[in-house]
């Protein structure tokens, strides 16, 4: 049985609620690993975010018919991360269930988890909030954030043709 870990309260984020920022999101693949929370699908998640041009990158893509968008696949870990990371849950209760999940894998959990969460938030696709704040964005997979000009697709990458 692998013992809880209790993030310190001198830690930069004990008591705050990591929250996906919009951007679109999705799962690809098998499950991998999955703990007993309802959210966790224990499935990759990869983000789809719109790649921002200037006018001369933007004519030089057009010409190499480059993508318009950037596929971020993330590996198991970080898309447990990813999936309770809705604003409802503290970053303790993040830490708890990766650790439950992936036991020795993750250790050391609470440096991994703060690595992953900032890592996001370095990303621009993650913010932390205090915990009384509530989200007025969508949180929901497959939403096409309404700044980004990315075509709307199923969550479920596996169903894609």
């Amino acid at each position: 049985m692998t013992a809880d870990v209790v993030v310190p309260d001198e830690h930069p984020l004990h008591g705050l609620h990591p929250v996906r920022t919009p951007v679109w999101w999705g799962w690809r693949g098998d499950v991998v690993k999955r703990c007993d929370i309802e959210v966790h699908t224990g499935r990759p998640v990869v983000l789809r975010i719109e790649k921002r041009f200037s006018g001369f990158e933007r004519l030089l893509a057009k010409l190499f018919k480059a993508p318009n968008e950037v596929k971020r696949p993330l590996d198991p870990m970080n898309s447990l991360i990813w999936e309770l990371s809705d604003g409802t849950r503290d970053f303790q209760t993040i830490v708890h269930y990766l650790n439950i999940t992936f036991e020795e894998e993750a250790t050391p959990v609470i440096e991994r988890s703060t690595a992953a969460v900032r890592g996001f938030v370095a990303l621009g696709v993650m913010k932390l909030i205090p915990s009384e704040a509530r989200v007025p964005w969508s949180t929901e997979p497959g939403a096409v954030p309404p700044e980004q000009n990315i075509e709307a697709r199923d969550p479920d990458m596996d169903q894609w043709t």
